[in-house]
């Protein structure tokens, strides 16, 4: 597909945001919010088209892209020749080539957490670039990073208590904001770039009805209907408090972990009664997606990211939890719908007793009961 970065850099070498230019919805299919592996292939071209089909690339994506990608064989063949370089988070290695080797970036992430650990961001602008679409083109274009006070920093990075959304699947209005699709638009947030221009997280919402970032607290941008949603809560597991939900839509993988520097839901709440418990979740602890098998099932499927405190999975079995089971590392294992995980041994997660299905056309969802998913303790680990 193309070559690595080597010693000799030209002026025009870069590093591409590899899992950021699959998810990104401006390229075609337009609209389509699932990864597509030749978007790649355009960004690319359009790089080459402006440069010079002598520029030299290096691609890093974060190993959950294969996950939920079109074409994980491309991805695995260069994963495995050593073209493409795969972290839990690529973020790190994509910045750390970028200044250590003078390479430009290509992304749409504005890397607002990152800048205390990289002030040499906002003094390079010129190096970083995205794209568009123009007649039908790709384009290049300047990213426009953008210069990010002390105060916006910390109020980025700060992690939310995300029950203050006071969303109520009961509330007509608040099941439209449940099966939309939202998008921070603040360049300087960091929930804006934690999923590839879509909000991991349920929003915040005004008693006046104003659907907010979490975050920043700004106005979101809807982006039309949810592909079909489940919903996660995460508990205490001594005391059963919640500690929060997110939604899970459709072959759409979640790493969930602590930390503000997470690239997905971050368990790291301002909710003092469990820090301790939370701080036994590793920073990048488990992936975990809602599978649709061919359009006719569905199951849940969990992955331990190398915890250092592990993930159990408790199985029901139709009166009760049998003993916890911990989970491999680094393998897939089919999660029963009314199972629950154990992160840590500290924190449970599980689905809850909803899901949310939109249909074409309609952003309003039905709420309808979890289906049980027979199998997952006859089938519980898939190669992975």
């Amino acid at each position: 597909m193309g070559r690595g970065y080597d010693s000799l850099v030209g002026t025009w070498d870069a590093v591409v945001d590899v899992s950021n230019v699959c998810w990104s919805p401006q390229l075609p299919p337009q609209g389509r919010r699932t990864p597509f592996w030749h978007r790649l292939e355009l960004v690319l071209d359009a790089w080459r088209e402006l440069h010079g089909n002598g520029v030299r690339y290096t691609l890093v994506a974060d190993d959950s892209l294969v996950r939920a990608l079109d074409n994980p064989a491309e991805y695995r063949g260069l994963r495995d020749n050593g073209e493409l370089l795969v972290r839990p988070v690529a973020d790190s290695l994509i910045l750390d080539l970028a200044r250590d080797s003078g390479l430009h970036v290509i992304t749409r992430d504005h890397y607002v957490d990152y800048r205390p650990r990289h002030p040499w961001i906002e003094n390079s602008p010129e190096k970083f670039h995205c794209w568009s679409m123009t007649d039908g083109r790709v384009r290049i274009e300047p990213l426009g990073i953008v210069h990010a006070s002390a105060q916006t920093i910390s109020r980025a990075i700060e992690s939310k208590d995300l029950q203050r959304t006071r969303i109520h699947s009961n509330d007509p209005q608040h099941r439209k904001i449940l099966g939309t699709r939202w998008k921070c638009v603040n360049m300087l947030c960091v929930e804006a770039a934690q999923w590839q221009d879509q909000l991991l997280t349920w929003p915040l919402v005004t008693p006046e009805g104003t659907v907010l970032c979490p975050s920043c607290h700004r106005p979101l941008l809807a982006l039309g209907p949810r592909d079909p949603l489940y919903e996660a809560v995460v508990e205490h597991r001594e005391s059963g408090a919640e500690i929060m939900r997110f939604p899970l839509e459709v072959n759409s993988p979640v790493t969930v972990g602590r930390g503000a520097a997470i690239k997905g839901v971050n368990l790291a709440g301002d909710q003092d009664s469990f820090r301790t418990a939370v701080m036994r979740v590793s920073r990048q602890h488990l992936l975990v997606w809602i599978e649709d098998l061919n359009g006719a099932t569905r199951r849940m499927v969990a992955v331990d990211l190398g915890s250092r405190n592990g993930t159990a999975v408790e199985r029901w079995t139709g009166a009760a939890f049998d003993r916890p089971k911990p989970l491999p590392p680094s393998r897939e294992t089919i999660i029963g719908s009314k199972d629950r995980l154990i992160l840590g041994g500290t924190v449970n997660l599980r689905l809850s007793g909803k899901h949310y299905v939109t249909y074409p056309g309609k952003s309003e969802p039905a709420a309808l009961a979890v289906p049980f998913w027979p199998g997952a303790e006859n089938n519980a680990t898939v190669s992975g």
